[in-house]
């Protein structure tokens, strides 16, 4: 209980200087200004986000333990954050993937938190500098996020468009970029369900 209480409160002083070099970054990048604002309301800078997310988690059988809960609350919102990216689409990103089990298995071989291809996964490691040690890195569940996340927001900047850069998460980008005709967006409309309903829970949008 004291390490949790120790992890929130030194998270909370990390998440804050963050969000201040963010908002740093967006004084000086105007276009980066609005899409940061958009992502991020005014209020998430507290600890509201972090316990709105770590509540999620703790809702569902993500097959990890309490402590592991909370860091991957904070992993979360960390990498979310990095990349630009609102935590509660990556939520809703994780639901949609995995029901937030942590050892799910896709019929394909997907893996994880995010449903990431061993091969993608290991290239995504390289990319980031992450030590790569074989299919199982992908059930570590920080590592899966951070790759997960760090591979939508690559998408989302080539596709500029969300429900294409989730169909190509989804379906990977050679198809999308191929033109696989009627292929309807429905992961993209789950997601995007998800996205909606974890906005109208919280109370800080």
């Amino acid at each position: 209980m004291f390490l949790g209480k120790m992890n929130k409160i030194n998270f909370k002083k990390a998440f804050a200087a963050l969000i201040l070099a963010l908002v740093i970054e967006a004084a000086v990048m105007p276009e980066f200004s609005s899409r940061f604002v958009s992502l991020f309301p005014q209020d998430s800078r507290d600890s509201g986000m972090l316990d709105y997310v770590h509540g999620i988690l703790k809702e569902n059988r993500t097959g990890l333990g309490s402590i592991e809960e909370l860091k991957l609350a904070e992993v979360i919102l960390v990498e979310s954050v990095k990349n630009k990216i609102d935590p509660l689409f990556v939520l809703a990103l994780m639901k949609t993937e995995s029901t937030f089990n942590n050892w799910s298995k896709s019929m394909n071989g997907a893996l994880g938190l995010m449903q990431i291809l061993p091969s993608t996964g290991e290239e995504l490691a390289s990319e980031l500098n992450m030590r790569w040690k074989g299919d199982g890195t992908l059930f570590d569940p920080f590592a899966n996020v951070r790759m997960g996340v760090s591979y939508f927001s690559k998408l989302q900047d080539r596709y500029k468009d969300t429900e294409t850069s989730l169909t190509a998460y989804n379906m990977g980008p050679g198809r999308v970029d191929a033109g696989v005709e009627g292929v309807e967006p429905v992961f993209a409309r789950k997601v995007l369900s998800n996205y909606r309903y974890f906005r109208e829970r919280a109370d800080f949008y």
